[in-house]
């Protein structure tokens, strides 16, 4: 009988998870904009903290609030849930928009686990929550960053690895799906030579954490090259001064290692690009059959907003984010319905069963 029941539970938490992911997808209430984006991710990243306060004091030349940074984010959920799978909120200035979300329905939220992020270690979890207490208030998802790289100390790797599965764990006992974001720590002086490094990085974060240890449901990652650095892209710009460190083959042979090495669901970040130059290389994925399973996007969508709250204000706000901001996310989402590869059931029970 313990065994049935054990297995009972599994099922119970196996649904959960799987309910609540789809809830953070892309499904009929979209119907209107991309009727075949069902089961990909098109997630809207408001989880910015003391770096999104600078940029709005830098932008408007003066102090801001609290409650002025909960009003951008505010703003931005408000216009754009309707067009997002899901909205990604902190637990610092995101707490009125998270409410929101909740209060209204019909968009996932997905909630920042972490205090802020930490390059050097693993990050301080946000102080009086807990997994059950965020779902219990709604979240659907549980995201958490980190940053790594292979050639750190043997030591500081097994802490941040034993941080992850608790935290992992601790998703997989709410039925709640873990969104685990890996980023390259650089520990380059030089920025070309970072680029030169970063398909090697991206491919060894990927091995690392689609390991079952971690219970990563869905990773967000990194491109395997850096835009800026591709020479034959359209839209990044002048040329580094230090020269392009890849052409467009070997992003696309990269970006099709990258996804022949995923065994499990994983989303692109924007990483503060610009929408254009986002669609590029999403586009570059899909062309390189790189089965990508949707983004969390963020300042490619958004972050001209910074500069149009912090000096004409909320209601200038409002007219861009309603006008703009929704154009850009629907930009993104005709781009995934063409290249980003859903997420079905049967490819998340598979990655359900290779765990029991």
């Amino acid at each position: 009988m313990g065994c049935v029941h054990g297995r009972d539970e599994n099922d119970s938490i196996k649904a959960s998870k799987w309910e609540n992911l789809m809830l953070c997808c892309d499904h009929d209430k979209y119907s209107p904009y991309v009727p075949e984006a069902a089961g990909i991710v098109v997630a809207t990243a408001l989880d910015h903290r003391n770096s999104l306060r600078s940029k709005l004091e830098k932008a408007g030349d003066r102090k801001f609030s609290s409650g002025e940074v909960e009003a951008f984010k505010s703003s931005l959920t408000k216009h754009l849930y309707k067009a997002s799978s899901a909205i990604l909120l902190d637990l610092k200035y995101g707490n009125p928009a998270r409410r929101e979300i909740v209060a209204k329905g019909g968009c996932g939220l997905i909630v920042a686990y972490e205090a802020g992020s930490c390059k050097e270690k693993a990050p301080d979890l946000a102080e009086g929550f807990s997994v059950r207490k965020l779902k219990e208030q709604g979240a659907n998802g549980i995201k958490l960053i980190i940053y790594w790289h292979p050639e750190t100390d043997e030591s500081e790797k097994e802490a941040l690895s034993a941080f992850v599965e608790r935290v992992g764990s601790e998703c997989h006992a709410e039925g709640l799906p873990f969104f685990l974001e890996v980023k390259v720590r650089n520990l380059e002086a030089c920025e070309r030579k970072r680029a030169i490094r970063q398909p090697q990085l991206v491919l060894a974060i990927v091995e690392e954490f689609s390991k079952d240890r971690y219970r990563a449901d869905v990773l967000k990652l990194e491109f395997p090259v850096i835009p800026k650095f591709v020479k034959g892209l359209k839209n990044t710009g002048s040329p580094p001064p230090s020269g392009y460190t890849h052409d467009l083959k070997e992003a696309q042979e990269y970006l099709q290692v990258m996804g022949e090495r995923g065994c499990k669901p994983f989303i692109f970040l924007s990483d503060g690009v610009s929408m254009d130059v986002f669609c590029e290389m999403l586009t570059l994925a899909g062309k390189a059959k790189c089965k990508f399973n949707g983004v969390l996007c963020g300042r490619a969508t958004w972050k001209d907003a910074v500069d149009i709250y912090a000096r004409k204000g909320l209601k200038a706000l409002d007219k861009w984010v309603s006008t703009k901001g929704v154009s850009n996310l629907k930009k993104l989402l005709f781009c995934l319905r063409k290249h980003a590869t859903p997420i079905t059931p049967s490819m998340y029970e598979k990655l359900e069963d290779s765990r029991d």
